[in-house]
């Protein structure tokens, strides 16, 4: 059943083209402000603000999905699952954006390219004096990051615990925005994002160059303290390739001092097709799962 909502989610997504232009959820930030205007949550500790404001909620309101599983034979509960994911997942919806960013580089307008990301990609810390390839290598992560957290991350977590562990992940990546009391407000994050980016890591080194993909992977499996980020990051640019003038598929380097526009656009495409690649896979284990799964009940 969670495969069959997740595929009606992803259609209806791509039909209605729902998309966010930010990554916070005014919806979260609403619910924290409240909280943040009581004097007991101020005084709890910074566990138990965190339990308050995001574990609790996730069971209450998760609970109250199961609940409606076992009434009217579970409808209620689907549409509520779908729209729930709807509004989720648009937040990683910025195909059009990064499509505007690659059009902005085949035509040369480096400019333009600077202001898509700083405006619509959300890219932390650019400046347009910096270097078309600096200014790529940070477009390119906050793009590879941005799928994960606001959709992988998402996926796994609904696939795994249902509702209950979709929202402890969303309400969490939310809290971690919102939150700014040093590298201890993501220690949670960052757990919920240990075993998925690890994963995602090694399904980008299958559906890209192996060899190469593989051994950074191997490298940072257990690496308990290293941020999601930046094993994604190393993993799929070990595991880009494009195709030579022979068509034979070659391993590129996105951090190059002398990249051109029309290098950097086909490196972002080669990127999402990585992405496109990866979920295709994840898409066909999951199917797998589901079929075997009703056999054997």
């Amino acid at each position: 059943m969670k495969f069959l909502i997740l595929f009606l989610t992803l259609m209806l997504q791509r039909y209605l083209s729902i998309n966010r232009t930010t990554t916070i959820s005014t919806t979260f930030s609403k619910w924290y402000l409240l909280f943040q205007k009581r004097n007991w949550f101020n005084k709890l500790g910074r566990n138990g603000r965190y339990i308050t404001a995001v574990v609790i909620p996730s069971i209450i309101i998760g609970g109250t999905f199961v609940y409606l599983e076992d009434r009217l034979w579970g409808f209620p509960a689907i549409v509520l699952e779908i729209a729930l994911l709807l509004y989720i997942l648009s937040h990683a919806d910025f195909q059009r954006h990064v499509t505007q960013y690659q059009n902005d580089l085949a035509d040369g307008d480096i400019q333009g390219a600077y202001l898509c990301a700083e405006q619509y990609l959300s890219v932390p810390e650019i400046e347009l004096s910096d270097e078309l390839a600096q200014m790529h290598d940070q477009v390119s992560h906050t793009i590879l990051f941005r799928w994960f957290e606001f959709f992988f991350l998402m996926v796994f977590w609904f696939l795994i615990l249902g509702v209950p562990g979709l929202l402890l992940a969303w309400f969490s990546l939310q809290y971690s925005q919102l939150v700014h009391c040093g590298e201890r407000a993501w220690r949670p994050l960052h757990w919920l994002e240990w075993l998925p980016a690890r994963l995602l890591g090694l399904t980008f080194a299958l559906a890209g160059n192996f060899v190469h993909g593989i051994s950074i992977w191997k490298s940072s499996l257990w690496k308990w303290g290293v941020p999601a980020d930046k094993i994604l990051y190393h993993v799929a640019l070990a595991s880009l390739t494009v195709r030579s003038k022979e068509g034979k598929a070659v391993h590129v380097e996105l951090k190059n001092a002398e990249l051109n526009t029309k290098d950097a656009c086909a490196q972002m495409t080669e990127l999402q097709s990585l992405h496109i690649r990866s979920a295709s896979i994840w898409l066909v284990i999951i199917a797998l799962i589901t079929i075997v799964g009703g056999t054997l009940y």
